[in-house]
């Protein structure tokens, strides 16, 4: 008794041993997960303030929506309000800026990256699967599932604003790539793999992680190349 004691004391003591910076970034993870539901908001307002979408990719916003129905889905199976109360209000927050982008943009499109209704397409299907995952599995396994996937996601909407690397290059202007969506990117990215790493969780830390070297590359865009020649959408 007296040896599972003194064990039990130390291995409690070993968990309070983080540093007090990294017990802040933990606190502060999910404060910042809101801001990057809101970053986007500039540049959609610029999109209906111009009525053109410009050479902006709709992956940001359609990614968004997916994703926070996955991880708001997951939270609910998981019976964790910190999971899916954020992602409630991240999906309405991608819906909106998804909606706005319609609105202005070419039926004819297909930068985005692809065209409008595949973007649909893709996020119905997903959405769907997702649902029947829900209601035809053992909770446990459909939340094992829908996490799996929402981790995939996580990654594909850090990483969506480089859709657009290919017009960047070519046309040697970065007004395409969001600047408060990358800079809320590049924090909360930042935050959430030094939470992750410090728990020894792998679902946390690693599309964190590729996240952040992702907002880093855009934003290393923006700094090289700017916003060119062409006429600027406020940001």
């Amino acid at each position: 008794m007296a040896y599972g004691t003194v064990v039990g004391g130390a291995m409690a003591t070993a968990v309070k041993t983080s540093p007090e910076w990294v017990t802040a970034c933990g606190k502060a993870a999910p404060l910042i997960s809101s801001g990057v539901f809101l970053s986007p908001l500039p540049t959609v307002q610029n999109i209906i303030r111009e009525k053109s979408v410009g050479n902006l990719p709709l992956l940001p916003y359609s990614s968004m929506c997916v994703n926070s129905f996955m991880w708001m889905t997951y939270g609910i199976l998981k019976k964790d309000p910190k999971v899916w109360f954020p992602n409630a209000f991240g999906l309405f927050c991608g819906f909106n800026y998804f909606y706005q982008f319609k609105n202005y943009c070419p039926k004819n499109a297909s930068n985005l990256p692809g065209t409008l209704s595949q973007h649909v397409q893709y996020s119905f299907v997903l959405v769907i699967s997702a649902l029947f995952a829900a209601a035809l599995l053992e909770t446990h396994k459909a939340a094992e599932l829908i996490g799996k996937v929402a981790v995939v996601l996580c990654v594909v909407l850090f990483a969506s604003p480089l859709s657009a690397l290919k017009s960047v290059i070519q046309t040697k202007c970065a007004k395409s790539i969001p600047l408060p969506f990358t800079l809320t990117c590049i924090l909360n990215c930042f935050l959430w793999t030094v939470y992750g790493i410090d728990m020894g969780d792998f679902n946390i830390y690693f599309p964190n992680l590729l996240g952040l070297l992702s907002s880093l590359a855009q934003f290393g865009l923006i700094l090289f190349y700017g916003n060119g020649n062409e006429q600027q959408l406020p940001i």
